[in-house]
């Protein structure tokens, strides 16, 4: 089971991935910006944000952003669950005309696209939470401020068991502070996509009719 676990898992985001490149159409956009604009931003913002927030997560931060990332999650399961009927439906009409054929590809694509999507936003929002744990369960331990620490080279090459383990704290700190950032912006990022693209495809399908 964790092998297939892992192995969705991959898939849903290299798909998820891929069909935010794709327009309705079919159509995929292989440009630079397309494919790494976003990420490269995101990497920035999040390693900015890192250095100024010193000493971590607030209580308030983490107790405001658990909240709602529960409560998207509840959303988008709803939202996955009603999707596929209210975004495709196939004609029942016996020798459907190219206009036709064109409306049910479109939507067939777009649905398959708002699934990828809203799944993968999902599951970076339960691992948001996960490692937003930590800084529940830990207050002390990732509220530490790593840039007061003074690394030791020396301590490290002799294996001393105190600084090994300041060390380990202090990357998993920095892991942990630029992970929560990244998918938060991540997963606003896909939710402004959800939201304006659904509006603008429910109401495309509506003026067809």
């Amino acid at each position: 089971m964790y092998q297939e676990l892992i192995k969705y898992l991959r898939i849903l985001k290299k798909q998820a991935s891929r069909f935010e490149r794709i327009d309705i159409n079919n159509n995929v956009n292989e440009s630079f910006s397309a494919k790494y604009l976003v990420k490269i931003v995101f990497i920035i913002i999040s390693i900015v944000l890192v250095c100024l927030l010193k000493n971590g997560f607030s209580e308030s931060f983490v107790s405001y952003v658990s909240s709602v990332l529960s409560i998207l999650v509840g959303l988008f399961i709803t939202a996955l669950i009603f999707s596929f009927d209210k975004f495709y439906e196939p004609s029942n009409e016996e020798n459907p005309n190219s206009r036709i054929k064109l409306w049910e590809t479109q939507a067939h694509n777009y649905a398959k696209k708002f699934a990828y999507i809203t799944s993968y936003t999902i599951v970076l929002s339960i691992f948001t939470l996960v490692i937003l744990v930590a800084s529940a369960l830990f207050e002390k331990t990732t509220q530490l401020n790593v840039f007061n620490l003074t690394f030791c080279f020396e301590c490290i090459k002799n294996k001393e068991i105190e600084a090994l383990k300041t060390l380990g704290i202090a990357i998993f700190v920095i892991v942990q502070r630029f992970l929560v950032l990244y998918w938060l912006l991540k997963i606003m990022y896909n939710t402004l996509f959800i939201v304006s693209s659904m509006v603008q495809y429910m109401t495309t399908k509506i003026d067809r009719k």
